[in-house]
This record gives structure tokens, C-alpha cells and sequence, in this order.
């Protein structure tokens, strides 16, 4: 199977897995095994990082998850990915206190008053990083999740 193929392959195995979680289980992670509890992270990541970056992902699905997948990008090995993700967090993080903050998507209407413009523009870098796939996060998964199956 070639590469390509094989990204794919991980990709459409990534939407059934959450295709299922909210078909069967109403969109409750918990009920799912394991292995595809993890899938449905790595989708959450891909899909929002592709669409519109890290506050898109981190804003859509919390903390903990965010923490849970950065566990995953280690046991995958997607070490400049997680270092994208983890960098992106810490700076954002300054806004962990900030009282006017209710919800996750409050994040951005206050970032400007948080960092400078060097640090937003490095925000920005760190997206574009991501978006240049350092790690083949597909063809890792395919291999992680799948190869053994196929």
C-alpha cells in the first residue's frame, strides 16, 4: 500500500471511528475503547488545526482533552507536532486567570490585551508549522492504529 493510500486509509477509519461515536453512543468519548477514544482525538486535532488552528481546536474541546493528545502525540512519536501544540498552550496560558473569561471561546476576544504583537505573529508561526504536517500525523497513526490490522 503506498503512502498516500495509507493516509487515507487512516483518515477514513478516523471519520468512521467518530462517525460511530456520535451514531452509537450519542457523543459520549467514554463509550468508546480505548484505541478509538484515541482516534477521535487525534480526528479533533487534525480536523480543527487544518480548519482554523490551534485556538479553533483547543476552543472546541478543553483542556483535558488538549492534554490527552498531547499524551497520544508522544506515544505516536509526533514530537515537533506536540512541541507546535504544547508552545501554542503556554502562551495562551496567561489568560488562565482572567476573570471575564466564562467560557473557552472567550480565549481570543481578550488575547490581544494578553500578548504582544511578536507573540501573536509567533501564534500565527506556530499554526503554519502545524500546517506543514512535521510529523505525517496520518502515516504515523495509519502505522500506529492500523498497519497491524491491515
Amino acid at each position: 500500500m503506498e503512502t498516500d493510500e495509507q493516509r487515507q486509509a487512516f483518515e477514513d477509519y478516523s471519520f468512521e471511528v467518530t462517525r460511530r461515536l456520535f451514531d452509537q453512543h450519542g457523543g459520549k468519548l467514554d463509550q468508546l475503547p480505548e484505541k478509538e477514544q484515541e482516534v477521535v482525538r487525534i480526528w479533533r486535532l487534525e480536523a480543527d488545526m487544518y480548519n482554523g488552528g490551534f485556538l479553533q481546536y483547543f476552543c472546541n474541546w478543553g483542556y483535558e482533552n488538549f492534554e490527552k493528545t498531547q499524551a497520544i502525540l508522544t506515544k505516536l512519536g509526533a514530537v515537533k507536532s506536540l512541541a507546535i501544540i504544547t508552545e501554542y498552550e503556554k502562551t495562551i496560558a496567561v489568560l488562565k486567570e482572567e476573570e471575564r473569561i466564562k467560557e473557552l471561546w472567550d480565549i481570543p476576544r481578550y488575547l490581544d490585551e494578553y500578548l504582544n504583537e511578536e507573540q501573536q505573529q509567533r501564534l500565527n508561526e506556530l499554526d503554519e508549522l502545524y500546517w506543514e504536517n512535521p510529523d505525517d500525523i496520518q502515516l504515523l497513526c495509519y502505522n500506529y492504529y492500523l498497519k497491524q490490522d491491515a
